[in-house]
């Protein structure tokens, strides 16, 4: 029943925000945030879970839900970074904002528990429209065309995976007899050389868009850089992962032989990524554009991963996938607060800050560090166990990941030193006040936690991944 009320508590909250909220839109939507994050602590106390109920019986449809090792740390990655996004906010948006919000938390939950490829495919679609509201009715002067740049690619990779679902059920209904959508029962499906290449590529194009990955990034740049520091945090963090999710939970048990006949390809192609978003960073000098492209570089190294289709990568993928979010979403929010302070996000004019903020440049410092993976922290975890599978699988892949990651610490410093500790440029700002110490020392701690006790998520997802490695040494590579 828990897995009911994770998606009804952001749903009914959204609508209860747009009637009653008014002044109160920023503290009710925090309110029912938290009651969000209770729900799932409830969930993560009773362990994986699922419900299966007949939806549309004709059409072999059904509502199928869970929470596994996979998707049970996605969950709660979307509760707690909703709950930031929202402290993070101002007030002065309004109530639609708040709505649109927590309607962006329902579908993302819903996506992240869905099991039937059906409904797996209408929250694909239902998280387009908060997040194309989003942009249009709280972003800078370009927002309308980011939105509209944003909509029109997602929407022609979703036109993509819907042709991929119809032919994936009905070709595995032809020698059963009836159509099922349920991941967990496709996993059989037979699929002929004419056709395979053509399915596998239809939900790989939506996955790569959604998440992004180079080079169907397009909308990244211009969405990340309009988009209110909040909003950001919420896409860069959570909605990306939804693309890597859709890799580990449809791609990895429906098209094993088709990932492992182009392996070397996709290898490649992630690696290209991986280094093109590091090395775009460093051209930057816009501080969100840093951090946006820094994690584009991250998509790349948790694409790696599942890629190298060993246990460690697909392990390190799933907890970089989580750790990456905390990461990048505090970052994000950090940044958020400093172009508030100063009314800018030119790094060139900043300089010095430290002095003034000591408080906030303690926090900005913890999530850099965080960002370029220092041992002891989360992303190190998740860096070293995609490493771990790509030398596994080939050293060379391994190697180039591991020089790109020194990129991603020369970026990452010298954001940090240009802003805080370079010669001042502008003017005196304040420090962060108790309630942003709050909710970003509340964060950063889970971080730490993660951190130091990686186990907390890798002892849950190893059972569901396992799974899923078996298949490659279970499915060959017949169906090309």
């Amino acid at each position: 029943m828990v897995l009911l009320w994770l998606m009804a508590i952001p749903l009914i909250g959204s609508f209860v925000v747009l009637i009653a909220g008014g002044r109160l839109a920023k503290g009710l939507s925090a309110g029912i945030g938290v009651i969000e994050l209770i729900a799932f602590i409830v969930l993560l106390a009773h362990g994986p879970v699922a419900l299966n109920y007949r939806w549309i019986p004709a059409w072999g449809v059904r509502f199928h839900v869970g929470a596994d090792g996979l998707s049970l740390f996605l969950i709660g990655l979307t509760a707690v970074l909703t709950l930031m996004a929202i402290f993070a906010s101002r007030g002065s948006f309004g109530r639609a904002y708040f709505f649109w919000v927590l309607f962006l938390e329902f579908g993302m939950v819903g996506l992240f528990e869905s099991l039937d490829l059906v409904l797996f495919y209408v929250f694909w679609e239902v998280i387009l429209v908060p997040i194309f509201f989003l942009l249009t009715g709280y972003s800078g002067e370009k927002g309308r065309p980011a939105a509209m740049k944003w909509l029109i690619m997602n929407l022609v990779g979703s036109l993509f995976m819907l042709i991929g679902i119809v032919a994936v059920a009905v070709i595995h209904a032809q020698p059963f007899g009836s159509l099922t959508f349920e991941i967990s029962r496709l996993t059989d499906v037979k699929l002929g050389p004419a056709v395979a290449p053509w399915i596998f590529a239809s939900f790989f194009v939506a996955f790569a868009i959604k998440a992004p990955l180079w080079p169907f990034h397009g909308w990244m740049p211009d969405a990340y850089r309009e988009a209110p520091p909040p909003v950001t945090a919420l896409l860069s963090g959570v909605m990306s992962k939804a693309g890597i999710y859709g890799f580990l939970r449809i791609m990895l048990p429906l098209f094993m032989p088709q990932l492992r006949h182009y392996q070397v390809g996709l290898l490649i192609f992630a690696v290209i990524g991986l280094a093109y978003g590091a090395f775009m960073a460093l051209r930057q000098t816009d501080m969100k554009m840093i951090s946006a492209y820094s994690s584009l570089s991250h998509m790349g190294m948790m694409a790696l991963g599942v890629f190298s289709l060993t246990a460690a990568g697909i392990l390190g993928a799933t907890f970089l996938m989580v750790a990456h979010g905390l990461i990048v979403g505090g970052l994000f929010i950090v940044l958020g607060i400093l172009e508030d302070k100063t009314k800018t996000r030119e790094v060139e004019v900043m300089g010095g800050l430290n002095d003034d903020a000591p408080r906030l440049g303690a926090y900005f410092l913890f999530f850099a560090l965080a960002a370029l993976g220092l041992p002891g922290l989360p992303g190190f975890v998740g860096e070293y166990l995609i490493i771990q599978g790509l030398v596994a699988h080939d050293v060379v892949f391994a190697l180039i990941a591991a020089v790109v990651l020194i990129v991603a610490a020369w970026y990452m410093v010298r954001l940090f030193q240009g802003v805080m500790q370079a010669q001042r440029r502008g003017s005196p700002i304040g420090d962060i006040n108790a309630l942003q110490v709050g909710y970003i020392a509340s964060l950063a701690l889970l971080i730490v936690f993660l951190g130091v006790y990686p186990a907390g998520i890798t002892l849950h997802a190893a059972p569901s991944l396992y799974h899923a490695v078996h298949l490659v040494a279970t499915k060959g590579g017949h169906g090309l």
